[in-house]
């Protein structure tokens, strides 16, 4: 018992005084430079091209003696290369759609832009800052609610609304003017919120190279800060329970759910904490639509020399005993460099790209992960083309989440009974009325995008069709899912759209499927339960087969910022940042490519 309170003692002492002083004096005793920098040479600038995220992929447009090939074109992967290429690697990013961005990507539908998976992102600021650092000019942001009042989120139980408003502030007095009895227990609530969000245990994990380190975190935080695996192993329903009864208000605290795609009662409270905390503050929407992020990520990976080319995917990953060596293409290619890093999930990833000849042990591994966790839901999408201004039509730049019963299990489980009749939850959303740009692009027109969570499982019949080619059954039910979506969704919460609609285009599961390569169709990869955050220490960027690394969603969480993290760690992982004396200095490359720019 004395033993054990000496070492927390020492630990406590050097965590209060040692850590900040090796802090306090890293700039004289650490060259800054980012590890494995080398000076980025003066590259040729691409002009053949119809724009610079549609490259089309030809073998003669490869680079030469790449150091590193990214699979797939998400915030992920274009964050991972060129985080990479800040340092001077020479990156290739392949992707299989006629598009660079994954879900970023917009299309144009009869002359209508369209987003496909930015609705809003949240804690600009950090995220901001995070991606200014490989943006070859920074993204300017609209904050959402510029007319409303902060309104970010509108929530609908059955006839009843409630407004998230930005700040914290003001997230709280409003749900006290609706729940006035439950004032200090949203408060308290709100507070936990915060304290588990901000517990990064989680991220510690996937960059600490010692396996000493690793497991002293590990102990730390089991035996004696105990928080992160409670709160884990606890539902979202069973920790918003601990502050109040009221079911309504249980309701409205765990309507944010779309956005990590699991019902709360499923879902674990660590993560519906990290999405609630990650909106407090309001949010935000790029200027000029998503797909301007990755145009401006691009030229960044090309300035070092690389490329991302489009419209051929990969077969498969090329590797011998001693490791990984390169990728094959659909069309036969073989491109080869140092290092491979796959951004499409685990599942494409372990159960496609890679088969069983090397390496089966770490590859049953991560299926076996796969197995336990499981995919996350899917979607049906509805993207509807609008005759009139966003002002005319009076769409606001919140989003709209519309439930029928405030017991969404019982929701979601009757919708799936007849889909075509049932009351289906929606979300709605107008990226026309969040992006200052539109006007001056698409004048006197909007759009709209309406989803529901789905299942694959209600389409597969039609799975081994040709996408855009399926049989007349397939499209008609698409047709009566998206007029159900409009009727009951749109004309009822934007009344002046009535009789505007011009177009209106529906996607399924296995559209998803198609445009994303994931193989269930599931929008946010690997699904949010309890033990993807507490059992599934191996779901890192490094997977143990030499020169093979993962990044994307399925390395942190689901989501854009959940994927730009994953695309973080991945570049500290390939570069070496995450040793005990990095940990000791807060060393990391976003602080060493600060001082290289101030320093240059």
């Amino acid at each position: 018992m004395l033993f054990e309170l000496l070492c927390k003692k020492i630990i406590s002492l050097f965590l209060v005084i040692g850590i900040p002083l090796i802090y306090n004096y890293k700039h004289k005793l650490f060259n800054y430079k980012p590890k494995q920098y080398k000076k980025i040479k003066p590259h040729k600038v691409y002009t053949n091209r119809v724009d610079i995220d549609k490259d089309r992929y030809s073998y003669r447009k490869i680079p030469t003696d790449i150091d590193v090939i990214v699979v797939g074109s998400g915030i992920g992967s274009l964050s991972c290369a060129a985080y990479l290429s800040r340092v001077g690697k020479k990156v290739l990013v392949l992707e299989q759609h006629y598009v660079a961005g994954g879900c970023m990507h917009s299309f144009e539908e009869k002359g209508i832009e369209h987003e496909t998976g930015i609705h809003y992102v949240g804690n600009i600021e950090k995220r901001g800052f995070i991606l200014d650092l490989i943006c070859d000019t920074p993204i300017e942001w609209c904050k959402m609610g510029d007319k409303t009042n902060g309104v970010y989120d509108e929530i609908y139980l059955k006839d009843k609304r409630y407004l998230f408003r930005a700040g914290e502030e003001n997230f709280i007095q409003d749900l006290v003017a609706k729940f006035p009895d439950e004032e200090t227990n949203i408060k308290n609530y709100i507070n936990l919120v915060k304290k588990i969000a901000s517990n990064n245990l989680f991220i510690r994990l996937k960059v600490v190279k010692s396996v000493f380190i690793q497991n002293i975190i590990k102990l730390y935080f089991k035996y004696w800060n105990t928080d992160y695996y409670k709160y884990v192993n606890m539902s979202a329903y069973e920790g918003i329970s601990l502050f109040t009864n009221n079911e309504e208000l249980r309701a409205v605290l765990a309507s944010q759910f779309g956005d990590y795609g699991i019902t709360p009662k499923k879902a674990t409270f660590y993560i519906h904490s990290i999405i609630v905390n990650h909106y407090l503050e309001g949010g935000y929407f790029p200027k000029g639509g998503s797909s301007v992020i990755a145009k401006k990520i691009i030229p960044v990976i090309e300035k070092s020399g690389g490329r991302v080319l489009v419209g051929k995917g990969v077969r498969e990953i090329i590797r011998d005993e001693n490791g990984v060596m390169g990728v094959k293409m659909d069309n036969g290619d073989n491109i080869y460099a140092d290092k491979v890093v796959c951004g499409v999930g685990l599942n494409t990833t372990f159960y496609k790209l890679l088969n069983d000849n090397y390496d089966k042990d770490i590859i049953d591994k991560f299926r076996n992960i796969y197995d336990n966790i499981g995919h996350s839901t899917s979607f049906i999408y509805c993207f509807v083309n609008l005759k009139g201004s966003p002002d005319e039509l009076e769409l606001r730049d919140s989003n709209l989440s519309i439930y029928q019963d405030t017991d969404y299990d019982t929701l979601f489980e009757t919708f799936e009974k007849d889909i075509l009749n049932n009351p289906m939850p929606l979300f709605i959303a107008c990226s026309c009325a969040k992006d200052s740009d539109w006007s001056n692009r698409y004048p006197n027109e909007s759009n709209a995008i309406l989803l529901c969570m789905a299942k694959k499982e209600w389409f597969e019949e039609w799975e081994n069709e040709k996408c855009m080619k399926r049989n007349i059954e397939y499209k008609e039910l698409k047709n009566k899912m998206g007029l159900r979506m409009i009727e009951e969704g749109l004309y009822k919460y934007y009344p002046k759209t009535i009789g505007k609609v011009s177009h209106f285009e529906v996607g399924t599961p296995l559209t998803t499927q198609h445009y994303l390569a994931s193989l269930n169709g599931e929008g946010y990869g690997l699904n949010s339960n309890k033990y993807r955050f507490s059992e599934c220490y191996d779901l890192k960027p490094d997977t143990g087969i030499n020169n093979l690394y993962i990044t994307g969603q399925d390395i942190c969480s689901m989501g854009f910022t959940g994927s730009l993290m994953g695309g973080i760690l991945t570049a500290h992982s390939i570069l070496g940042y995450g040793t005990v004396l990095d940990i000791l200095t807060n060393r990391n490359l976003m602080n060493d490519l600060i001082y290289l720019d101030r320093n240059k």
